[in-house]
């Protein structure tokens, strides 16, 4: 059966009409709408060519997704690094406040230091060919013995140190200042190991020059730990006078070190207090 006779049985079929005569041109034109009909209805058939402009939206769009999605993430971390910034600000200026109070009480026992070297120098003079010394001289060798070994609060500064996170201070002045600070103390520190060992050493000198059989009652009862006071009603000690000139040549040197320690250590104070000034200022942290 022609493909015509079959369209002409169809339409009779479908809409119950008597038979009637179909030119070939209606034929045609029935088949031209269908073929258009399917043309409309599968706009991207697999054989359908896409247009340059097309790849290029398409390109277009997924690069700004990618795009911003990054734009989101960086913006998320830097949110999170600003607020670890500041959050490592807040603790270093904690640990500078504790610096200052223990710098602080640290002056007034260098200042008893000298003096208790002074009052030593002050009785030899008077007494160049003394043999003994009394209690309150023996206390004040005691005393100039020792002096406060001061270390600083290191928790925040070895944490942005070691974790690399010192990237994390934006601020140039704040980055410089804190560099600035840490050799600062540094270079005490070196200098602390030999101020140790002259301490030890001047403990050795004075255990030899004194002679302990008279002040074995006050070893004996003693209790408190401390040499504050200790020996000054204590009877006099006898001197091995054969120290006495090496020991008196140390004690200016003790002297002097004392004295220069605590100019180094004030310098530090003041260093100090403008750091905390300055990260207060540039974080804008209040005073706690």
């Amino acid at each position: 059966m022609s493909e015509e006779q079959n369209i002409e049985d169809q339409s009779t079929d479908n809409d119950q009409l008597p038979s009637q005569p179909v030119s070939k041109s209606e034929i045609e034109n029935q088949k031209s709408e269908i073929e258009n009909m399917e043309v409309h209805k599968h706009p991207h058939h697999i054989t359908h060519k896409k247009k340059w402009t097309e790849y290029l939206l398409e390109f277009f769009m997924l690069f700004l997704a990618v795009f911003l999605g990054f734009l989101a993430e960086n913006l998320r971390e830097h949110s999170v690094e600003h607020q670890r910034e500041q959050e490592f600000m807040q603790s270093f200026v904690r640990d500078l406040e504790r610096d200052t109070a223990i710098l602080n009480a640290s002056f007034p026992l260098k200042e008893e230091r000298v003096q208790a070297i002074d009052s030593i120098f002050d009785f030899f003079e008077k007494n160049n060919r003394a043999v003994e010394v009394p209690g309150a001289v023996h206390n004040n060798m005691r005393r100039a013995l020792w002096d406060r070994h001061i270390r600083r609060n290191t928790g925040t500064i070895d944490q942005l140190k070691n974790s690399g996170s010192l990237r994390l201070i934006r601020k140039r002045n704040v980055v410089d200042s804190i560099a600035a600070y840490d050799m600062q103390w540094a270079r005490l520190e070196y200098w602390r190991e030999a101020y140790t060992d002259n301490q030890r050493h001047g403990s050795e000198m004075v255990e030899k020059m004194l002679n302990a059989i008279e002040l074995l009652p006050i070893y004996k009862k003693d209790r408190s730990g401390s040499t504050t006071n200790l020996f000054n009603d204590a009877p006099s000690a006898k001197l091995n006078t054969a120290y006495l000139n090496e020991y008196l040549n140390f004690l200016f040197h003790q002297k002097f070190n004392t004295i220069q320690d605590e100019r180094n250590y004030k310098n530090v104070e003041q260093s100090t207090e403008k750091l905390i000034a300055l990260i207060q200022k540039e974080y804008h942290l209040k005073n706690e």
